[in-house]
């Protein structure tokens, strides 16, 4: 009759234990919508100041590339001869003999002003490339950020789970020392576990608002500014090729865009240095005015003469050895980057390897392993001591399964980074 009336209470403790977490499961999906990663990230870079400064560069040097190839402007003189002596201070056009206006203009050798433009041009896209470096930056920011949030946030509840069942634990081990199979030592074991686990959620707490207050300052917002929870990890595995992501990177790659815009800017800042061999041109024309009539006028053409030749040699192997450290700065930059998608794939694909264990292998036999320990304390096969070191391992491995978890995101968001795409 003992063992009957045991028995029921083990089934209505287990049955109530079980009622309790998913009712506890959905009043939290009530509580707060989750937020997304996505809104966040738009979110970064609408407001980070750093990303609005190059955003106004880039504007600023399109706007001088456009500049840059028109014509200075021209210029207007007046000359005035044979003027009154008794009124010498009468300046005015008129009150002259001889007023010469002369009109004239500059015009570079063809193509200089067109190579300027070029090169501004080049340099504004060094610049755009800049900002969105600075765009893939902050996005990798916010994602790692975002994991570390939801990392916590996890950790919290898999923490709240642990205790419900060290509740349940509590409560067997209350019954079991009731009918005097077992010792009141397992109830006060079981009470001291709850209250450490009680400690490590008071850390966690103090660790999310942390994280919170992390995010919320890469995202611009006051800290008094309300965040939501954040959604669950995300567990579905990113494939990729990564001789593929290594050829994308080698063409998108904004740093690697940076360097190339600069060495063909450097390449046509040679072509224009080879250019100052050939001579600018003035003309100009000169209106006469004689009497208060126009009746003649002056046609002007002017040139410089390079004969410093020497000059303009140092110019030109100046300029040809920047183009030359300029391919090979961007060569190089080439390399890096290849080596650095190589060495963060291969980061993602041992995280990946481990995710896949814990959750093939690792936590399905954890699980098992306490589920089996809990009936065999339960039939008196096992003592207490024994239930808790699996519950203490069915923690850990929860614990580190979510850190799996969080890390394998991290490695992504740096892959992405560095190939110059989202793989999401």
């Amino acid at each position: 009759m003992g063992r009957l009336i045991y028995s029921t209470t083990r089934g209505v403790l287990f049955i109530a234990l079980i009622s309790l977490m998913i009712i506890s499961a959905s009043l939290g999906s009530f509580a707060e919508e989750p937020v997304s990663l996505k809104p966040l990230l738009d979110e970064a870079r609408a407001n980070n100041p750093e990303v609005k400064a190059l955003e106004e560069r880039v504007m600023a040097r399109e706007a001088r590339a456009r500049a840059e190839g028109v014509l200075d402007d021209p210029t207007l003189k007046i000359e005035m001869e044979d003027l009154e002596k008794d009124r010498p201070l009468n300046i005015a056009p008129g009150n002259a003999m001889l007023t010469r206006y002369t009109v004239s203009q500059m015009f570079p050798f063809p193509g200089k002003l067109s190579l300027k433009e070029r090169i501004a041009f080049k340099e504004a896209m060094a610049t755009k490339a800049e900002l969105r470096a600075k765009e893939l930056e902050v996005s990798a920011t916010v994602k790692e950020a975002y994991y570390d949030y939801a990392l916590v946030a996890e950790s919290m509840n898999i923490a709240r789970e642990i205790k419900d069942l060290l509740s349940y634990m509590a409560r067997v081990s209350e019954a079991k020392y009731a009918t005097g199979q077992v010792s009141q030592q397992d109830t006060i074991k079981v009470q001291v576990e709850t209250t450490m686990l009680t400690n490590e959620i008071i850390s966690l707490e103090a660790g999310k608002g942390v994280a919170a207050a992390r995010l919320k300052s890469i995202l611009g917002r006051p800290q008094e500014a309300a965040l939501g929870e954040p959604g669950a990890l995300p567990k579905e595995k990113i494939t990729f090729k990564t001789e593929d992501l290594i050829n994308t990177a080698v063409r998108q790659n904004p740093e690697i865009k940076a360097a190339e815009s600069e060495a063909q800017a450097s390449e046509l800042n040679a072509d224009l240095a080879k250019k100052n061999y050939y001579p600018d041109f003035m003309v100009g024309v000169a209106p006469i005015q004689r009497d208060g009539r126009f009746d003649s006028f002056d046609v002007m053409f002017q040139i410089n003469i390079p004969v410093w030749r020497g000059k303009y040699d140092s110019l030109s192997r100046e300029a040809s050895s920047n183009a030359r450290s300029a391919r090979s700065r961007l060569v190089s930059e080439k390399n890096v980057k290849s080596f650095e998608v190589k060495g963060a794939a291969i980061q993602v694909e041992a995280a990946e390897r481990t995710k896949a264990l814990y959750e093939t292998s690792l936590l399905p036999q954890v699980e098992l392993s306490f589920e089996s320990a809990l009936k065999n304390y339960q039939a008196g096969k096992i003592d207490f001591l024994t239930l808790l070191d699996t519950e203490r391992e069915l923690k850990r491995t929860r614990l580190e399964y979510i850190r799996t978890l969080s890390e394998y995101r991290k490695r992504i968001a740096s892959l992405e980074r560095i190939v110059g795409e989202d793989f999401q």
